[in-house]
């Protein structure tokens, strides 16, 4: 320990006058203080602070577990104006300061200007005269190991890391003298180069603290320098070494190598510098090979020494600044300059389909075209563009909650498409053409070549005759494009069509049919995912706004869906095209879709349950997974004491079903209660009767078996009979339809009623094939809860009989089919055995099959042909 007498303005004073000079060293000393190891404290002690006087005084070790004075650490003597300074350096840990001459009176320092303000023999009171001393840790790193010394490249981060929340620095290194230190670190620190105890090369930092900084090696000359890094009032230092490289000129880079767009959509990629170029040129084509060139100014790369442009193909040649642009990016430094009158009505039509040249640069002398010149004879890297044609792919609905069709909506746009992935994953959005009354309906439409047209919607720019939207929205940019004719001077057609049509059928004869009008429906959202060219058409059926009417919540109406790109510069049509055959090179894609009213039914009904917790009602509805309402049930007048039970949020799982739980332990048996479903949206409240019963039987399932026969081979025509065993295993009575299906088709079908545990046969009889062609089919008879299947194959019927068909077009022929048995007849034709021929074309199929069968038919086509004879007479 260094113990310092220098005298810094303690004045002499009475034995009882208290210290009013300044004590020296780097901190004054305080009861309680925390010192770092090497720091200089400054204390004084007044004559009157002990009694005797004391001059001597010790710094001991100190247990603030046990209250406990211990060893000398070090002692000192105050000087002539009672003042001493101590140097920390060789101190870790707690300790006191002590009278020499009294080791159990410890001196007090309650103030903090450093002097003593009295003793305490207490030594329950010793842990308020304790301070404490602890090494200061110092980390100092480059986070790289070289770096350049011209423009951005010349910067890089400086790490540093310490236990102290601030603190001065000292900084040297060898070759560098301060003025040097001074420009490396003055845009991180405030420096200080005139502190006296500085040496030449040495540069003072004030006010350090933990993080990175920024430090700027511009002009410092090449070579490997370790700095040394000593903290100002204490023994912390580090070094850190980095290695200085000549920058050179710079160059700007392109990070994609390749890239591939369609027509009419956008082109991202990356524009690099490596540091040294802070401006550059990038030139799209080039007008002598490609036929197009568009030439980029890059004014600025920003603090990420790189840049995103997006170039729109669609706008390419319109002369429209916005044809370049910066992607959005949270570098606000970034900046390019596009001349929008360089690329103006440098092409016909929209930018041809085909392989362009990206070429860049780091030329920035201010004049773009020698830039553009320079760029492409001598450029630092060239990436290649493919643009293929664009295609339309199909549109198919999906059915959504309002819930859940807000948490996509309502995302940030970058994040819309996950958010709407992971709905569609955890089946919170299903795929139905089938919507239900006030869910929201989503309509994807997969098609490439759209994404430029829709971000010139919110340019605002002039076209033509034709101003371009300021839509700052994809939906609004949608409704323009549907709206608006952008291009089409060979029509008046708008860019795209979205219809949303009734179906005649839907409508009825003689009805308007009634046509989805963007412009009447509220709220509706178009989400974007660019790298899959889908977009996302959400509406609200409820606010579905129709001409020739609105949808009302109690009807079931269909639609044709159809959605049409009719943009004349994107379809790109021959120079003497006529009218006619540019509307047929229209590219559309369609599906039906229908608007449904809101049901929801229950599993069983009566709907019983017994007088204990846990009772849960089961049920379907058409309302979109997800969506949440209410169960109710309310006991019948009468009832002592009556009850009201709900449970709100039940849910729609992914499948239609849904299930309410409930506590009946509180009622008595032959209670009687209506369920009924709450909060859906219903137009007609949907409710169900129950009585509390000691014992709920299970609900019905009908469970099939016994299929007979199972894998079976028949000839095309043959009559099928069907047999099978349908069990009831539930306890409760029950009806259901039982269907023979054939490849996924139901050919026949029965109701059957069983009660609890009973089981009969059906049959299906004399099931017909004809309709059907020979190959393999899946057979078998289904319930509503269980099915057995088995495999059916077909084969083709003998044609070998009467295979001069051709004359069997007179069906009056046919009743002669019966000879058809053996086929000599048949080279006639007057059989008619050709069953493609004709109206006794059917003989020739069931000649080999069911015999007398043509004759049948010959003769209900003789009672047809009379008929309508007499008719006619009438």
């Amino acid at each position: 320990m260094v113990i310092s007498m220098a005298a810094v303005g303690f004045a002499a004073a009475p034995a009882a006058a208290a210290n009013t000079g300044t004590v020296g060293g780097d901190a004054n000393f305080t009861n309680g203080g925390s010192y770092y190891a090497g720091q200089e404290i400054g204390l004084a002690i007044p004559n009157s602070t002990t009694s005797p006087t004391a001059d001597q005084f010790e710094i001991r070790t100190y247990d603030s577990a046990d209250n406990n004075i211990g060893t000398v650490a070090d002692g000192f003597v105050l000087d002539d104006d009672r003042n001493a300074t101590i140097d920390t350096s060789d101190l870790d840990g707690d300790y006191v300061v002590v009278n020499a001459n009294n080791r159990n009176e410890v001196i007090l320092f309650n103030n903090s200007d450093g002097v003593a303000t009295g003793v305490t023999t207490n030594s329950n009171d010793y842990d308020t005269g304790s301070f404490q001393v602890s090494p200061q840790s110092l980390t100092m790193n480059f986070e790289d190991d070289s770096t350049g010394n011209d423009g951005s490249a010349a910067t890089t981060t400086l790490e540093v890391d310490s236990n102290r929340p601030q603190w001065d620095l000292i900084v040297s290194s060898s070759g560098l003298d301060q003025d040097e230190l001074n420009n490396i670190f003055d845009d991180a620190y405030t420096t200080n180069t005139s502190d006296g105890d500085l040496e030449d090369e040495e540069l003072l930092l004030e006010d350090v603290t933990d993080g990175d900084v920024d430090t700027n090696f511009t002009d410092i000359d090449t070579g490997e320098y370790e700095f040394t890094f000593e903290v100002a009032d204490t023994d912390a230092e580090d070094t850190a070494s980095i290695n200085v490289t000549d920058t050179g000129d710079g160059e700007v880079n392109i990070e994609e190598g390749s890239l591939t767009q369609q027509q009419g959509d956008i082109v991202e990629f990356t524009v690099v510098s490596d540091g040294a170029a802070d401006e550059g040129t990038v030139v799209i084509g080039d007008e002598e090979d490609f036929g197009y060139q568009a030439n980029v100014s890059i004014t600025d790369f920003g603090d990420d020494d790189e840049i995103t442009l997006a170039f729109n193909t669609y706008t390419a040649g319109l002369g429209i600044d916005e044809t370049v642009s910066v992607v959005d990016t949270d570098d606000e430094d970034d900046a390019i300059e596009f001349s929008a009158s360089a690329d103006e009505e440098t092409i016909d039509g929209i930018l041809a389909s085909g392989d362009y040249d990206i070429s860049s640069a780091s030329f920035a002398t201010g004049n773009d075209d020698q830039d553009a010149a320079d760029t492409l004879s001598s450029s630092d890297d060239v990436a290649t563009m493919f643009l293929e044609e664009p295609t339309t792919e199909g549109v198919q609905v999906w059915t959504a909650s309002n819930d859940n069709a807000d948490e996509v909506t309502s995302a940030d746009e970058d994040e819309q498409i996950s958010t709407l992935s992971s709905a569609i994953e955890n089946d919170l959005i299903t795929q139905s053409e089938a919507v239900a009354y006030d869910d929201v309906s989503i309509h994807q439409i997969s098609a490439s070549g759209l994404e430029g047209a829709l971000e010139a919607a919110s340019s605002g720019a002039t076209v033509g005759t034709t101003t371009l939207g300021a839509a700052d929205n994809p939906a609004d940019q949608l409704e323009f494009l549907a709206t608006t004719n952008v291009s089409n001077t060979l029509n008046g057609d708008t860019a795209v069509e979205i219809r949303v049509e009734e179906t005649r059928s839907s409508a009825g004869p003689n009805q308007d049919l009634r046509v989805l009008n963007l412009s009447k429906t509220s709220n509706f959202d178009v989400v974007v995912d660019e790298e899959n060219d889908e977009y996302y058409l959400i509406f609200d059926t409820a606010d579905a706004g129709f001409d020739n009417g609105d949808v009302a919540d109690d009807e079931d109406v269909s639609f044709d869906v159809e959605f049409t790109v009719q943009d004349q510069r994107l379809l790109n049509p021959e120079d003497d095209v006529e009218q006619d055959e540019f509307e047929d090179s229209y590219t559309t894609v369609s599906t039906p879709f229908s608007i449904n009213e809101r049901t929801a039914s229950f599993d069983q009904d009566p709907y019983n349950v017994s007088n204990a917790a846990g009772q849960t009602v089961t049920g379907s509805t058409n309302a979109a997974p997800g969506t949440e309402f209410s169960v109710r049930a309310r006991s019948d007048t009468g009832t002592q004491p009556s009850f009201v039970k709900t449970q709100d949020e039940v849910t729609v799982a992914a499948d239609g079903t849904w299930s309410a739980e409930f506590d009946f332990s509180d009622t008595t048996v032959d209670n009687e209660y209506t369920v009924s479903i709450q909060q859906l949206g219903l137009s007609e409240t949907e409710e169900v009767d129950g009585t509390v019963v000691e014992e709920v039987q299970s609900p019905a399932t009908f469970t099939v078996s016994e299929l007979n026969p199972q894998d079976v081979t028949a000839t095309v025509g043959d009559a099928l009979t069907i047999t099978a065993t349908v069990e009831n295993t539930g306890e409760q009575e029950a009806t259901q339809t039982v269907e023979f299906r054939v490849g996924g088709d139901a050919v026949a079908s029965q109701d059957v009623t069983l009660a609890g545990g009973n089981s009969t046969t059906v049959e299906f009889a004399d099931v017909p094939t004809d309709s059907l062609s020979a190959g393999e089919y899946e057979h078998g008879v289904f319930t509503d809860d269980d099915s057995q299947t088995a495999t059916l194959t077909l084969e083709a019927a003998d044609g070998s009989d009467g295979s001069d068909g051709s004359d069997g077009s007179d069906g009056s022929d046919g009743s002669d089919g019966s000879d058809g048995s053996d086929g000599s007849d048949g080279s006639d034709g007057s059989d008619g055995s050709d069953g493609s021929d004709g109206s006794d074309g059917s003989d020739g199929q069931t000649d080999d099959g069911t015999p007398g069968f043509g004759a049948l038919v010959a003769l209900v086509a003789l009672i047809a042909a009379a008929l309508l004879a007499t008719r006619r007479n009438d």
